[in-house]
């Protein structure tokens, strides 16, 4: 039974370092790593790092190659439009059960996090932000009691944070920091249909950030193909 329980826990272990490594981009997307050199990397044993990486390339954020390497998958911006259309969903309906089932601790802790990510906003500290909207992320999807929507959407997130650190200089630190704020505190209230609209304020946010950088990169929403988030 002890084994067991280490086993699982360097199994957590060894896939919260190893997301955080991908999506930091400590490993680089497009580069290829072994098993043996992520056990050494992170002092962890080959079998938790093994299973970690079943878990991580289903998020979609590596491919594992049967006796090859394992390829760290770029973020592309048309990927990141289909995630955005994805999550518009999934999002809506999280919040909303969150805001049904979430309990007393949970609210109080929602709106701790409310003020944390808006100081570190106003700090203009990134890793902070980015660091405390991975632990909203979580707490959201705890509070919403659902095993298949909390899988769905904690792929969608690792997969955002990928995507937003590696156009980190272009975010509006404050102007996002009030989009997760305004969805925790409707949460923390129990109110579902103002969650839901927040909700719906922070997808539309977003999706008008990934068109900028289309934009920015000479592109169109053809090049997502993707028709808009309206459809």
């Amino acid at each position: 039974m002890r084994n067991t329980t280490m086993r699982k826990s360097l199994r957590a272990q060894a896939f919260e370092v190893l997301e955080e490594m991908i999506v930091t981009q400590v490993l680089k997307p497009g580069s290829t790593i072994t098993e043996q050199q992520l056990a050494e990397r992170t002092g962890i044993g080959r079998t938790p790092i093994r299973e970690a990486l079943q878990r991580i390339a289903q998020e979609g954020l590596v491919s594992i190659r049967p006796r090859a390497a394992i390829v760290i998958l770029e973020m592309t911006l048309a990927r990141q439009w289909q995630l955005l259309e994805a999550r518009a969903v999934v999002q809506e309906l999280t919040v909303r059960c969150a805001a049904k089932r979430a309990s007393v601790d949970e609210r109080a802790r929602m709106l701790q996090l409310a003020s944390a990510v808006h100081d570190a906003a106003q700090i203009g500290d990134s890793a902070l932000y980015l660091r405390i909207s991975r632990e909203i992320h979580n707490l959201l999807c705890e509070a919403g009691r659902n095993e298949f929507l909390s899988g769905f959407l904690g792929s969608l997130y690792a997969l955002s944070r990928q995507f937003y650190f590696s156009c980190m200089e272009n975010v509006n630190l404050p102007e996002a920091a009030a989009t997760h704020a305004a969805i925790l505190r409707a949460v923390a209230a129990q109110d579902e249909d103002a969650a839901a609209k927040a909700s719906q304020r922070m997808i539309a946010y977003l999706f008008a950030f990934t068109q900028d950088r289309i934009s920015d990169a000479g592109g169109s929403n053809s090049a997502t193909g993707a028709p808009g988030p309206m459809g």
